[in-house]
């Protein structure tokens, strides 16, 4: 059981709900950050583009 204890520690790769929103919504911050790159309206591009960018510097890894 200890030892099994020490491994359970040392593993990195568990997949975790965010690796599930990070992989869910990949297609769709593609798609609205290229769709903010044809808005005329600075206020909307503004606050897309740091909401794009929140949210893939999480998913980064």
């Amino acid at each position: 059981m200890i030892p099994l204890l020490f491994a359970n520690g040392c593993v990195t790769a568990t997949p975790t709900s965010g690796d599930a929103i990070c992989t869910g919504t990949r297609a769709a911050r593609a798609d609205h950050a290229a769709a903010l790159a044809d808005t005329q309206d600075e206020r909307v591009l503004m606050t897309g583009a740091r909401l794009v960018a929140l949210i893939d510097a999480g998913c980064a890894k």
